[in-house]
């Protein structure tokens, strides 16, 4: 088996197998002209993911040390100069091809049900990453320590974080002293960018009373997720202007997913047809389309039975339903400014206090709100 990393050492472990490969080659274990162990044999070896051990073996390829041939793996291309513990410093810029990791919550993505957001915004990071010379490590979080023991395991040069996490994934992060940034959930421990949720929420509010709707039904996300606190209390602030009352049987609870927009239209159709409400807003997209699916599935036509709005402009549902009026988060300015920041973050540049980045929405009308005579 060979040497074997330290799990509780405070070097990185990449360095680590640089290290150990250094001294195995020094030692004759690998010849001039001849083959490293391959990728996956190396992940098997010390398991770890694969962007670790590329890491290893990029500074290697730096050095002059060994060759990547396409197809056939790591030659060996000199023994001369290969003394332990000669790892360069390590250079913050793109070139380096340095990892990003994204944090996000395990129950997130955790079945094929999962928010739509969520699926955009790595997405659209990725790519945005990617062109700046970046690779985008992503990690689901669930237990305390998994933020430490990521670090420590991809050497990364900065963290996102995708919406709420545990406030120990957070210090985990903080800790570490590495460039943090927050996307859609605001974290006084480092710079946050957000969109204006209280805004939409009061704006999408009034845009229904406006319309004469008086009885609105409120789809929410999870309650302790600031996002859906944000937007409840633009809906509240709204209604008290007006002096309107919300009714308790109008709120209802959702978890942010499709099936629970559909349990949400089923609650709402059993009301009473004089009392049901002839709105409906709904705290993002996916949501409105499960109410929608219900609705349409019971002979309602939107908008003329009743109104619906989403959050968050998905086109996830484009080829099932028609579109919906919704809130454009305006996904490419979060992700933009999040490029930028951690990019200023490795050149020194960013400033030093943290800040709260509010982005401005936008509504997309589509005609799913019906003007009451």
């Amino acid at each position: 088996m060979g040497k074997d990393i330290d799990r509780d050492s405070k070097t990185p472990v990449f360095r680590q197998i640089y290290d150990i490969l250094v001294s195995e080659i020094a030692e004759g274990l690998y010849l001039v002209n001849g083959k490293l162990p391959s990728e996956k044999e190396l992940c098997l070896r010390f398991d770890v993911e694969r962007n670790t051990v590329r890491k290893a073996l990029q500074i290697l390829v730096d050095e002059g040390r060994i060759a990547r041939v396409p197809g056939i793996g790591s030659r060996v291309l000199s023994l001369k100069g290969l003394e332990r513990n000669s790892l360069p410093a390590a250079r913050p810029t793109a070139e380096t091809g340095g990892i990003i990791i994204l944090i996000t919550q395990v129950d997130y993505l955790n079945s094929p049900d999962g928010e739509s957001f969520h699926y955009r915004l790595i997405h659209n990071l990725e790519k945005r990453l990617s062109r700046l010379g970046y690779n985008l490590l992503f990690k689901p979080a669930g237990e305390d320590g998994i933020v430490t023991e990521t670090i420590r395991n991809a050497a990364p040069q900065g963290i996102i974080f995708d919406s709420f996490n545990q406030d120990t994934h957070y210090r985990e992060a903080a800790e570490s002293g590495l460039p943090c940034v927050s996307v859609n959930h605001y974290t006084p421990l480092f710079t946050s960018i957000v969109s204006n949720n209280f805004d939409s929420a009061y704006r999408i509010t009034e845009r229904l009373t406006g319309a004469g709707h008086k009885k609105i039904a409120f789809i929410t996300g999870r309650s302790r997720h600031q996002t859906n606190m944000e937007r409840l209390s633009g809906v509240q602030t709204l209604y008290s202007a007006k002096g309107l009352s919300l009714r308790d049987e109008y709120l209802i609870s959702g978890d942010w997913t499709f099936a629970s927009g559909v349990l949400a239209a089923e609650k709402i159709l059993d009301i009473k047809a004089a009392e049901r409400p002839t709105a409906i807003f709904a705290f993002n997209d996916d949501l409105a389309y499960g109410c929608y699916s219900v609705l349409k599935r019971q002979g309602l036509n939107i908008p003329e039975d009743i109104s619906i709005v989403g959050f968050d402009k998905s086109d996830r549902y484009k080829d099932m339903f028609p579109p919906i009026t919704t809130v454009d988060v305006n996904m490419d300015a979060i992700v933009d400014y999040a490029s930028w920041y951690l990019e200023n973050c490795f050149s020194g540049r960013a400033p030093k206090t943290c800040a709260k980045i509010q982005i401005d929405t936008s509504i997309c009308d589509n005609g799913t709100i019906k003007t009451l005579t």
